[in-house]
């Protein structure tokens, strides 16, 4: 029986900033430090939802050769084989998730209609301090992702951010200064004020 081959989109200048990631989600760490090492630190930032990276690129001040360049370097990285599908040893897992935020997450996915999805955790590169904490609803499971359920509630960590995400703890603040998930991260040499950013 011939094997099925999996169709890479190709990354355009004209694919929105997020969908980059969206559609690699295996790659999406070594994505993001690409984009960071260009210098454009796009991942995470509003804009990224609807801005094409053209604009994105030539909107901080690059040219149409080093736009070219990039795109090169990213369909480079979309393209390469994985290295190997197997977990890291990462001894006792551990990332919890409050009442709170297992309330909220929840609330989302039924806001959405999406009851049997997956909240999807990963780090990448980015933020202001050098790494920034992405979380998605995701309908089908990504090769290699650590699987588990944490009070009916399904949840996958990126392979590749599992040593940036054991022990943490994730909240949901909603207060008159600030709204949304915030992590506790013992991993963290330093982080910033909104939460979702570290080194």
């Amino acid at each position: 029986m011939p094997q099925k081959t999996q169709l890479v989109k190709e990354i355009s200048k004209d694919t929105i900033i997020a969908e980059i990631l969206e559609n690699n989600p295996e790659k999406a760490m070594a994505i993001s430090e690409k984009l960071m090492e260009f210098g454009v630190h796009c991942i995470g930032c509003g804009a990224s939802t609807f801005e094409t990276l053209e604009q994105g690129v030539l909107g901080h001040g690059y040219t149409e050769k080093e736009l070219n360049i990039l795109i090169k370097d990213l369909n480079t990285i979309i393209k390469e084989k994985n290295k190997s599908s197997k977990l890291p040893v990462v001894p006792q897992f551990n990332l919890t998730l409050t009442d709170k935020a297992l309330n909220k997450v929840k609330e989302i996915i039924n806001k959405e209609g999406k009851e049997k999805s997956t909240l999807r955790i990963s780090v990448l590169a980015g933020g202001c301090s050098g790494y920034v904490y992405d979380m998605e609803i995701i309908d089908k499971p990504v090769k290699g992702d650590l699987n588990f359920k944490q009070h009916g509630l399904n949840i996958a960590v990126d392979k590749n951010s599992l040593d940036y995400l054991n022990g943490v703890s994730v909240d949901f603040v909603d207060t008159l200064n600030e709204s949304g998930f915030k992590f506790n991260n013992p991993n963290a040499s330093r982080g910033c004020g909104c939460g979702k950013s570290f080194k």
